[in-house]
């Protein structure tokens, strides 16, 4: 099977807070989980009641870092087909979008602090 990424995704397994903007139900913010990560995008899973209506629609996401003193918030576009997998959960891939220099910097230290936390933890 090719590799159709343009930057590798590193495996994540973050747990976090997610909204779908427009989403069926307005407000609403509620657990996920980030599967993988790269500088361009994230691979999370979480409950949603019509996967079918999520191609295409602006997602936020806030996951905590050190603990509970820190929350990064992420945004981006759900990109990928949302595939439904047990228990009404769906798998989505993430694009960011419109990211400053600054920003781009940011994810990509994230990918490479976690692919090295990743090797530590196999140690």
């Amino acid at each position: 099977m090719e590799n159709r990424r343009r930057v590798p995704r590193q495996p994540a397994g973050w747990a976090g807070l997610c909204h779908v903007e427009g989403g069926s139900v307005v407000g609403w913010w509620q657990d996920c989980r980030v599967i993988d990560v790269s500088m361009l995008g994230l691979g999370i899973t979480f409950h949603y009641p019509r996967p079918s209506e999520l191609v295409g629609r602006n997602i936020s996401l806030e996951v905590s870092a050190a603990g509970d003193s820190v929350k990064i918030r992420f945004k981006g576009e759900i990109k990928s087909a949302a595939a439904a997998i047990p228990e009404g959960t769906v798998r989505v891939g993430i694009e960011f979008v419109g990211l400053s220099e600054a920003e781009r910097a940011i994810t990509a230290v994230l990918s490479v602090m976690n692919r090295r936390l990743a090797r530590l933890s196999t140690v």
